[in-house]
């Protein structure tokens, strides 16, 4: 199952954007010359003091690059100047060994809670999340919010499973590493704390220990590179959205029913392409009603904090991207819900996670190709990316029906699962 969904989630090669740029630069810079400055001629860039720096979180760079050195070893580094606009596999490749990897962790940790919450269905459940949400269309890329939501669920697991202090330590660990990655997920780390304190007492003290090495990292580099631990990257922002950024908490205000509507029911709304979140939702509620009500109301309070803050935001899309990303750290905790709508819904959530997989598929093979500005639901005929299987002969087409085919059998493999057992 694991192999369909990497076959299903990672082929598809978007074009480079700015968001590659900035990140790989910060690698290279790092690797090369041992600078966290980097060139002036950057979309997406903090500027402080005259110098120029990498305005997004600086955990998709640090860990790109024992990939980066691998690809110097191997002799298919580029710059970015060198790039394929169309698709590079270099990148791509960098992309896959950052955000692909830890998709793909993501995954597997879903499947083995849900299999904990409910036996058989954890195959299903790995299955659904991982070819069937927005989590999908970004696995493939060098954006950080599969990362984050990888080293978000695993605290969780840590802190829920976990018995002894050395346990709580990694949850903490994982909790902070996500602020790394996404500076949001600080909420996650704050909501994991309160439920540590709750389900462990005092031994929550170890969950605040083990956070503590990611935040010293965290302040090291802001330290560096902005003259404090406590100045990220967000404030010093310098693009076309430096205005907008600046108002609220780094473009963050308060949700609005427009915002809701964009990140629920949108021409790329969250629901559009993955209406399976539906019964994730309800069975967040079958899992309060069963008496796990302090992970059923973890997962939801997470869910419902990352939807608000998306709808909150002046981008709710944050651009050209396949949906509202910024609240992908949340989809394995909703995604908790899904073993107890199968065991309670089966058909009606097989038929909703069978569509989302062919509507997740078709997002994840166009958003790549699409305008930034297209509104449109349905792409046209000659928007489908380049897949891996380019360089191997088949066509566009192809590929992307080979996404799809796997899309399918990997959540039919986990239902079969399921249902077997």
């Amino acid at each position: 199952m694991l192999a369909l969904v990497a076959l299903a989630a990672l082929p598809p090669i978007s074009l480079t954007g700015p968001q590659d740029r900035t990140r790989y630069e910060l690698t290279r810079h790092i690797v090369l010359y041992h600078t966290l400055t980097l060139e002036p001629n950057l979309f997406d860039r903090a500027l402080f003091h005259g110098h120029t720096y990498s305005d997004k979180a600086p955990g998709m760079s640090f860990l790109a690059v024992p990939a980066f050195e691998l690809e110097r070893a191997t002799g298919v580094a580029k710059a970015p100047t060198e790039w394929e606009a169309k698709g590079d596999l270099s990148l791509w490749l960098i992309r896959v060994l950052t955000s692909g990897v830890l998709f793909l962790v993501a995954v597997f940790v879903v499947g083995r809670l849900g299999e904990r919450l409910v036996a058989g269905a954890g195959a299903a459940t790995a299955a659904i999340f991982g070819a069937a949400t927005l989590a999908t269309s970004l696995a493939p890329t060098f954006f950080e919010h599969d990362a984050a939501a990888a080293w978000a669920i695993a605290a969780f697991a840590f802190a829920w499973l976990g018995r002894r202090r050395p346990a709580l330590a990694l949850a903490g660990f994982c909790a902070g590493t996500a602020v790394l990655f996404q500076y949001a997920t600080g909420l996650i780390a704050v909501a994991l704390g309160v439920y540590c304190a709750w389900r462990h007492g005092r031994r929550a003290g170890w969950y605040l220990l083990g956070a503590v090495p990611p935040a010293l990292a965290l302040g090291a580099y802001d330290w560096v590179a902005f003259d404090s631990p406590f100045h990220l990257s967000y404030r010093y922002v310098a693009n076309a959205y430096t205005e907008s950024q600046r108002h609220g908490l780094f473009g963050i205000g308060v949700p609005s029913l427009d915002g809701l509507r964009q990140v629920l029911v949108g021409s790329r709304g969250l629901l559009v392409f993955s209406p399976v979140a539906v019964a994730a939702a309800v069975g967040l509620v079958l899992l309060w009603r069963r008496g796990e009500r302090a992970e059923a109301l973890l997962a939801g309070v997470v869910t419902l904090l990352f939807v608000l803050l998306d709808a909150g935001y002046f981008l709710p899309y944050g651009g050209g991207t396949p949906g509202p990303r910024f609240l992908v750290p949340a989809l394995p905790f909703l995604a908790l819900g899904l073993p107890c709508a199968l065991a309670r819904f089966p058909r009606s959530t097989v038929a909703l996670a069978l569509a989302s997989a062919v509507l997740t598929s078709v997002d994840a093979v166009t958003w790549g190709v699409r305008p930034s500005l297209d509104t449109s639901w349905l792409p046209s005929r000659d928007e489908i990316s380049k897949t891996v299987w380019v360089w191997l002969g088949p066509d566009r087409n192809v590929g992307a029906m080979l996404v799809l085919l796997c899309a399918l059998a990997a959540v039919g493999t986990g239902v079969v699962a399921r249902a077997r057992r």
